[in-house]
C-alpha cells in the first residue's frame, strides 16, 4: 500500500482507516524508498485494532524493469538501509526536478504550487503526475511520455546510485526485515526477475497486477524456489480508485516468518 509519501493518492492516516474499514487485520504501508509515512500509518492501524508491519519497497536498477523489493519487517533506522534509500531518493529529486523543469518552460501547471515539491523531504515524478490528473491538465500516457522525455538527456550514470537488487536484498536482511519481490508478473524481462528469486524470502504472488492465469505460473516459481507466497494489494488510490482488501488470506507460514516484526497493539499498550 501507498500514500502520499511516495507516489500514493491518499495520505497514511487514510490508507490505514481503508485498510481496518475493508477488514484488514495486518497491514503494511509500502511506500517507494522511504519510511517518512510509517508512523503516522501505524499509529492509525493500531487505534483501529490492526497488526502493523514496518515496511517499504524498495526500487532496483534498472528501474524500468521494476524489481522492487519490498521490505517487511525492517529496522527503519537502520544506517545501512537508510543510506542506499537516500542515493535512490536524490535520484527520484533530480528526475522530478527536470520534469518540472520542462513543464514550467511549456507553460503547464502554473499557479498549482509545483514549485513547492522542492522543499518536500521526499519527492517523485508520480506526486506530480497527481496534480496534473487532477487539474485535467494531461492524460496519464501524455504526462509519463513528458516525464521520460524531460529525462531522456540524462548521462549514462544518471541511474548508477539506485541499487542492485542484491544490495537492496542485504540491506533488508541488514535491518533485520524479509525480501520480498513485489508483483513478479510485472517485470518487463522476466530473466531479470528470475535472477533476483534466490536472494529472496518471499514472492508476491496474490497481488490485483497479476491476471488470474499468471498466479499459477508464480506460485509455482515461489514452490521452486522455497519461498512462501505473499499477498498485497500496491494500492495508490489513483485517480480517486477505491481500496479493495485481497481476497486472498496471508499464509500463516508468512506471519510465523515475520514473527515479532508484526507490532500488535495489544502488546504495546502492555507495555
Amino acid at each position: 500500500m501507498h500514500s502520499t509519501v511516495s507516489d500514493g493518492w491518499r495520505d497514511p492516516d487514510e490508507v490505514a482507516h481503508l485498510a481496518a474499514d475493508r477488514g484488514v487485520r495486518v497491514m503494511a504501508l509500502t511506500d517507494h524508498d522511504t519510511f517518512l509515512g510509517v508512523e503516522r500509518a501505524r499509529s492509525v492501524a493500531h487505534r483501529r485494532g490492526l497488526g502493523y508491519v514496518r515496511a517499504l519497497e524498495v526500487t532496483t536498477y534498472p528501474p524500468n524493469q521494476v524489481r522492487h523489493i519490498l521490505g517487511h519487517g525492517v529496522d527503519s533506522r537502520h544506517p545501512q538501509l537508510l543510506a542506499l534509500l537516500d542515493r535512490t531518493q536524490a535520484v527520484f529529486r533530480r528526475q522530478t526536478e527536470a520534469w518540472l523543469k520542462v513543464l514550467e518552460e511549456q507553460g503547464i501547471g502554473r499557479g498549482l504550487g509545483l514549485e513547492a515539491f522542492a522543499y518536500k523531504p521526499t519527492v517523485m515524478p508520480g506526486a506530480v503526475l497527481k496534480v496534473l490528473l487532477q487539474n485535467g491538465l494531461m492524460t496519464e500516457k501524455d504526462a509519463w511520455d513528458s516525464a521520460r522525455k524531460a529525462v531522456d538527456f540524462m548521462p549514462a550514470d544518471f541511474y548508477a546510485p539506485i541499487a542492485s537488487p542484491k544490495e537492496a536484498v542485504d540491506a533488508i536482511h541488514a535491518a533485520g526485515g524479509l525480501a520480498v519481490h513485489a508483483h513478479p508478473g510485472s517485470v518487463p524481462d522476466q530473466d531479470l526477475m528470475k535472477e533476483v528469486l534466490p536472494l529472496l524470502d518471499g514472492l508476491e504472488v496474490y497481488t490485483r497486477r497479476h491476471r488470474p492465469e499468471q498466479i499459477p505460473i508464480y506460485e509455482e516459481l515461489a514452490s521452486r524456489h522455497g519461498l512462501l507466497m505473499t499477498v498485497g494489494t500496491d494500492f495508490h488510490g489513483f485517480n480517486g480508485e477505491d481500496y479493495q482488501a485481497p481476497k486472498q488470506l496471508i499464509d500463516i507460514r508468512y506471519l510465523e516468518k515475520l514473527g515479532n516484526r508484526v507490532q500488535w497493539p495489544a502488546v504495546e499498550k502492555a507495555g
